[in-house]
């Protein structure tokens, strides 16, 4: 077998097991005991707070991982203050494309999120949090307070998520830095397989997917290594 032919198949043998993965990942999530998600979200980190330029040594910040997971606490911590302590969550962290410096040399490119959000009860906006009461007074896109749309309860809901998030010092007012959106069932396993796009080795399994600000830990606890042994790869 030649060199060629022999790193083939075993890169199809990885991408298999990534499939397998992915697969495992969503299986549990439409299944959480708490419900699947309802909304889904993508975080630039592009900007400063008030979206202005960064200056270097914030925008370096954009390629550490551990920097990233800090902005998913204090996010997951405010959703959960606003829309209560039982909202799952589940987060990824993938790459822009890769670019090229002034020098000519291919870089990798920076951090942006991929978050899943469970359910928000109606209760939530109807009888609100101390938390969240400031947030209806927060002005949408168009300017409008979010308390003075005319609007049913669940555009509500999304407007009032989407000021959560924004209070993050990462996200704020750039209006590209974030988008929410709801996710019909039936669109769900397309969109979070986008959010798994970066995950094609076991080995990605820690780099892509933030274990411990996601809702992954069921009672079955897919922990890396245990989705590994559960697959049984051989």
């Amino acid at each position: 077998m030649s060199t060629t032919t022999l790193s083939y198949g075993l890169r199809q043998q990885e991408l298999w097991k990534a499939s397998r993965v992915k697969s495992l990942l969503t299986e549990q999530t439409i299944n959480h005991p708490l419900g699947m998600p309802c909304y889904y979200a993508v975080l630039y980190y592009g900007k400063s707070f008030r979206g202005e330029t960064l200056d270097s040594e914030n925008y370096r910040k954009r390629w550490d991982r551990s920097e990233v997971k800090k902005s998913h606490r204090f996010i997951s911590n405010r959703i959960r203050r606003c829309f209560g302590q039982d909202i799952p969550l589940w987060w990824f962290i993938n790459r822009h494309d890769s670019y090229e410096d002034d020098e000519g040399t291919q870089k990798a490119g920076s951090f942006h999120s991929d978050l899943y959000i469970g359910h928000i009860p109606d209760e939530a906006i109807e009888d609100p949090s101390p938390a969240l009461m400031p947030l209806f007074y927060k002005e949408d896109d168009a300017g409008v307070p979010i308390n003075c749309r005319p609007v049913g309860i669940e555009v509500i809901k999304m407007l009032l998520l989407d000021a959560c998030i924004r209070e993050a010092k990462w996200v704020g007012k750039h209006p590209n830095a974030l988008k929410v959106q709801q996710v019909p069932p039936e669109e769900f396993e397309q969109t979070f397989d986008y959010g798994l796009k970066d995950l094609t080795t076991i080995d990605d399994l820690s780099l892509v997917i933030d274990w411990d600000n996601s809702s992954f830990y069921t009672p079955t606890k897919p922990k890396p290594n245990e989705v590994k042994k559960h697959l049984s790869f051989t």
